[in-house]
């Protein structure tokens, strides 16, 4: 891909740190900003080596950009949005890093067109750590990345993320917005509050279970130690997917739970087989 003259993180936590890191261990752009909110923010872009330069100005990190990429959390994107919008140049690719993608794309297009060339994106990488110092220029190595173009989306733009992507390493896919918080809500969303669901039914049982735990439920609820936070940001952006994805899970629960209390081994066993099969797939 051509190389960027500058490119500006707005809010460099683990997936934008990351970001920032990779472009500049890649020499995808001659300049990084990076756009944080406190001042001693400044100083761990610093020591973690993240973007060339960190700022709390938004002129000074977006000015002179040709490409933005908004990778704070989703909560918090309608306000960044406002604010930078005055710095973002005529013809800039704006894009973002959020979970959810259909009201966040909405707003997003709505605020920067027909200044900017908007791309709605989500890099499907990351950690149950948070913040600078868990970033990792290899972030998104073999990663998937789903781009969610609209109706309203420059083709040029969407290439030009796209390659930014499979430059970070990333298997870039498209889907429409709705589609992707479908997907999402299933193989992403509903496994954290399933894990969350399950810690919060053994606590409330006896704590002291814990202690006789193998590596099956640290392995299964690893994800249930991320930010609740950020978490509720993001199930709460995709509540409707989610909601559904949780009934149906439950649909599967109850028809376990039913084969157990009438004793029928051969639907459980049919059940725990289907299981082991699509895992094998996976």
């Amino acid at each position: 891909m051509k190389k960027l003259d500058k490119l500006c993180v707005v809010g460099l936590g683990l997936i934008g740190g990351s970001i920032g890191m990779a472009v500049r261990k890649l020499r995808l752009a001659f300049k990084v900003y990076g756009l944080v909110r406190r001042e001693e923010s400044i100083e761990e872009a610093r020591r973690y080596s993240v973007v060339d330069t960190a700022t709390l100005d938004p002129r000074k990190a977006v000015a002179g950009s040709e490409m933005v990429i908004i990778a704070t959390p989703i909560g918090a994107m309608e306000k960044i949005a406002a604010s930078i919008r005055p710095f973002v140049e005529k013809g800039c690719i704006v894009t973002d890093v959020g979970s959810s993608k259909l009201r966040i794309v909405g707003m997003l297009e709505k605020t920067f067109q027909p200044r900017s060339r908007f791309v709605g994106g989500h890099p499907m990488a990351g950690s149950e750590r948070k913040g600078m110092g868990a970033a990792r220029w290899d972030l998104f190595d073999g990663a998937p990345c789903i781009l969610t173009p609209t109706g309203r989306t420059d083709e040029a733009a969407l290439e030009r993320v796209r390659e930014l992507w499979e430059n970070l390493g990333s298997k870039v896919s498209l889907l429409s917005p709705e589609i992707h918080d479908q997907i999402i809500a299933a193989v992403s969303h509903l496994p954290h509050v399933m894990a969350v669901a399950l810690m919060n039914y053994l606590g409330r049982k006896r704590r002291d279970f814990f202690r006789y735990s193998g590596s099956g439920l640290r392995d299964l609820t690893r994800i249930a130690a991320g930010s609740p936070d950020l978490w509720t940001d993001i199930c709460m952006s995709n509540r409707d997917e989610l909601a559904r994805a949780i009934g149906g899970y439950a649909k599967y629960l109850a028809g376990l739970e039913e084969a157990l209390r009438q004793g029928d081994a051969r639907k459980f066993r049919r059940t725990l087989a289907r299981g082991k099969e699509l895992r094998d797939e996976l």
